[in-house]
This record gives C-alpha cells, structure tokens and sequence, in this order.
C-alpha cells in the first residue's frame, strides 16, 4: 500500500523536474561560456598574427637584421607578445617565443607546458615575396579559472537551490492541499444520520471548487435516494401490515368457536383475497427491487403492434366481466423500434389494467399505436373518472393513491411507478393527461435509434 501523500509526492516530482532544468541549464551554461572564451581567445591569436602581417608589409624593404628589430620591438609592445614566435623560410628565428613553440602544422592546438594550458595558433605569412611561419599563443590559465570558478559555483549552488525550492515546494502543496484536508475531514464526518450536512464551496474557482460541489451534488442524490428508500420501507411496512393483520383477525375470529362449512369457506375467501393482495404487493416490490438493481432492460427490435394485441387479449375478459368495451387502434403491420418484449407488455398491461380500475361500467379504454416523425406513439386513454389536478404530479410515486379516486381501488399504488421505471429504461417518459370526470390518457414514444 503506498503511503506517500500526495503532498510529499508533488515535493519529490518538483523536486526532480526543477534538478532536471537546474542540471540542464548549468550544462548550456558551462558549454556557452567555454565555447565564448575560447572565441575571444581564438579572436586575440588572429588578430596578433594579423598584427605581424601588417608589420611584414609595412617594413618588407629593410634588411633581415631591421626586420628582426621591427617585429621584436612590436610583439613587445602587446600583451603577450613573448609568445609569439616568427620563423623565416629556411627555419630561422626571426621572432623567438619565450615558451619555445614550434608547430609542424596549421591551425589552432591546445599544448600543455610547464604546468600551464596554452592555446596556440600556426598560421602562414607571405610579404614582399617571402614566406614566414608565425605562432601565437595565450595562457589559458584566466579562462581555466573563469570556466573552474563558474563549476564550482554552480555545484554548490544547484543543491542550495534544491533546498530551498524543495521547502517552498512542500510549503505550497501544503496550502494548495489544504481545503482537500478540510473537505476529507467533513467527509468523514458525514453519515446517513446527517446526510443533509454539504461541504463549504471555496469560491476559487479551480478544481477544489468543482470537487467541493460535485461532493454536495453527490451528498444530494444520497440523501434524496436515502430518503426514498426510508420511505419505501415505511410504505411497504404500512401496505404489508394491514394484510398481515387481517388475515389473522380473520383466522382467530374463524377459530374462536366452531363454524359452519359456509362460514369456514366464507372467512377462507377473506384470508384469500388478502393473500393474493400481498402476493401482487410482493411481485410488484420485487419487480421494483430488480429494476432499481439492474438499471437498463436489454432492448432490442420489438414489433408494437404484436405487443398491444397481446395486452388487448388479456385484458378482455376483466374488461368485459366489468362492463367496460374495449378499443384498439392500430393496424396488423408490424412496428418495430428497440425495447425490452417482457417489460414493453407488462408497462402495456399496468397502463390497462389501471384505466380498466378506474373506469365505471359502460365506459371504454382504447389503446393506440401509430408511427409519428419520432417514432411509435403509444396511447392508452378512458372514459373514468379522471385523476385530481393536486393529484397528477404524485401518480408515479411509490405507494402514492390519490384520495379520490384510487384509495378506493384495491391496488397496491406501485403499478404506476412499475410503468415509469420500465419506461425510463426505454428511455422515453410517460405523458399524462387528465380531467377529474372526463377520463385519463397515458402515452409513450418508443423513438428510432
């Protein structure tokens, strides 16, 4: 497990990046200063030969002997003109070098000589139809002191750099990495028990703002998904005791003294509606509990038309022994778009099933199914007795029945919130239109992908 924090990790990858530049830019700098140096010294040499030149050619007409007076008298009166060395055609020193030096070749040589670094220039000269050698050289030993004293400097500065740079390094991260210490620490502090507690936002308006409100944007969703959990509990609780206790009241009343068979059947019958009501109230928890677990139904091409004929033909016989007609409209063509066959026909049968409840005898339930622009609108509308304007926004919560109308029925108030969890996978969203008195209408669009 690595328990480097973060704050000593960013020290030590600064740390490494800053040595890095320091090591780069002390070579650039060492090398650039050696190689202007050098220029200079190279610039000196040629211009002290050149300097020779001019003298060959100002007193090319004396005799050897003035010719030697003249360019003794000139090297003497440069700097470093003891070595400087000129040599006739035939070998002879006309110009003798203090250090002795003798070149067999042109061009710049860098000789060692009693300890000291000499860079050396050989280069040849003709003036008034003669041919000299001349050689020129300079003590390297203010350059070499240059370049040593610049190593040194920079050997004992890059690590004092280091230090100080690595210090404010960790003393920056320490305050950049402060407000995450801070939203740690009240992280940890948050539990179910006070979800409703957010982080402080820095207005910064760097990342540690947009992780603060992304945390309180979490925190949020928690709550509201644990608030609906505790209230799912409670209203299952609520939905299940009531069968519960009355199938008990039933069976201890049945057993407090000795019945008749038509009493014992009739006291059956109640213990029996109970219990297939708990059964729908089980089956429909569980398909929520699935739903809520697995998220997306696999979709794939469904034909529409197949599905809505299916859920017409087994509603029928509740509609009919109701008294209530119903109508389909669509035609026998197949139409296709991507849904989940199992969810598609049980989304078909809540929607049926819950305007065949609410609709009085006589009345009729018509489900549609046309291809739009959109995709394939899918329609379920009846003639009951509609749901309360108060109402409408609640009809697909859990357990939710509206005072009015579906208190009366019998259903478990979570065929609604089955429809919307099926259809949300078909990413779509069921539309609601309703007058108290005048009937519902349920839709859905199954769209194209």
């Amino acid at each position: 497990m690595n328990r480097v924090s973060i704050r000593l990790r960013l020290t030590l990858w600064f740390s490494g990046v800053l040595l890095a530049g320091l090591a780069v830019f002390a070579v650039a700098t060492f090398l650039a200063l050696d190689h202007r140096l050098m220029e200079g010294v190279d610039s000196d040499l040629r211009a002290r030969i050149a300097g020779l030149q001019t003298t060959l050619d100002i007193e090319g007409d004396l005799s050897r002997e003035q010719m030697v007076i003249e360019v003794t008298e000139f090297a003497s009166e440069i700097p470093e003109g003891k070595l400087m060395q000129l040599r006739d055609a035939a070998g002879a020193e006309m110009l003798p070098a203090s250090k002795g030096f003798r070149l067999s070749a042109e061009g710049f040589t860098t000789e060692l000589r009693d300890g000291h670094t000499y860079r050396v220039l050989g280069a040849p000269i003709a003036s008034h139809g003669k041919s000299y050698m001349a050689t020129a050289a300079s003590d390297m030993e203010r350059v070499n002191g240059i370049l040593h004293d610049l190593r040194i400097f920079l050997l004992l500065a890059i690590p004092v750099v280091m230090l100080v740079a690595a210090a404010g390094g960790f003393w920056i991260s320490r305050r950049a990495l402060a407000p995450v210490d801070e939203i740690t620490l009240v992280a940890r502090s948050i539990s179910v028990r006070n979800l409703s507690q957010r982080l402080r936002v820095p207005q910064t308006g760097d990342e540690l703002q947009r992780m603060s409100e992304t945390w309180n944007d979490v925190l949020e969703r928690l709550e509201e998904a644990v608030k609906r959990i505790h209230q799912f509990t409670a209203d299952a609780s609520h939905e299940l005791r009531s069968p519960v206790a009355l199938i008990r009241a039933t069976a201890e009343l049945a057993l407090r003294r000795e019945r008749t068979s038509q009493e014992y059947q009739q006291w059956l019958r109640q213990i029996e509606d109970e219990a297939m009501r708990m059964t729908e109230l089980t089956e429909a928890l569980l398909a929520l509990a699935r739903a809520d677990a697995n998220g997306m139904l696999e979709l794939e091409p469904v034909d529409v038309t197949a599905a809505a004929t299916a859920a017409i033909a087994e509603v029928q016989p509740s509609a009919a022994e109701k008294g209530i007609r119903l109508q389909a409209h669509f035609t026998t063509q197949p139409l296709v778009a991507p849904g989940n066959a199992p969810g598609l026909r049980r989304l078909l049968l809540i929607l049926l099933d819950n305007a065949i409840k609410y609709t009085p005898a006589g009345g009729h339930v018509t489900l549609s199914v046309e291809a739009i622009a959109a995709g394939i609108r899918v329609e379920v509308a009846d003639t009951g007795e509609g749901i309360p304007e108060a109402a409408l926004p609640h009809i697909f919560e859990r357990f939710y029945r509206a005072d009015t109308v579906r208190a009366r029925g019998s259903g478990t108030g979570l065929g609604l919130s089955i429809a919307r969890t099926i259809s949300r996978a078909h990413s779509t969203e069921i539309a609601v239109e309703s007058e108290a008195g005048k009937g519902s209408r349920f839709s859905f669009v199954l769209c194209h992908h």
